[in-house]
């Protein structure tokens, strides 16, 4: 965006090697493309997902992909994402990041659930693979109301 803003559902960054993932890139990586292998009524439609070594996190407007597994407790997970970019501030394509002061500042949330550092996400019943998890800067939960940037309040 020309404003440096941020365009919620724009951008995506790969946690594991530290890269943007380019806009155009994102359905392939996050195997969003339609095909005919499972059509609905004639219409293609997505199938099941392949790739079960990396999750997707969403976090202010972007999606994060990082590499882990269900048995690894949420707190390691938390720590690569911070690590790899996420909160980190970073310029996108698409618009600077906030920035989020620490890995322990992140709340991980499946379900609806606050995940707990040292519980496993295989004990949230998080699915191998899955990309639709959200990591969010405690202070936004804290705070109790959306930021006064947030579409929210559009």
């Amino acid at each position: 965006m020309a404003d440096g803003g941020v365009s919620l559902g724009k951008g995506a960054w790969d946690c594991t090697n530290n890269v943007e993932i380019p806009p155009e890139k994102e359905a392939e990586v996050f195997e969003e493309i339609a095909t005919m292998d499972f059509p609905f009524e004639g219409i293609p439609t997505i199938p099941p997902r392949k790739d079960m070594d990396h999750f997707a996190f969403f976090c202010d407007g972007c999606r994060y992909r990082v590499k882990g597994n269900i048995d690894e407790c949420a707190k390691a997970i938390k720590q690569r994402l911070w690590e790899g970019g996420c909160g980190r501030g970073g310029d996108m394509t698409t618009g600077k990041r906030k920035l989020i002061p620490c890995a322990e500042d992140i709340i991980l949330i499946y379900a609806g659930q606050k995940m707990a550092d040292d519980l496993t996400l295989r004990e949230y019943h998080v699915p191998p693979g899955c990309k639709t998890m959200i990591a969010i800067d405690k202070r936004k939960i804290l705070a109790g109301k959306p930021d006064a940037d947030s579409a929210y309040w559009n």
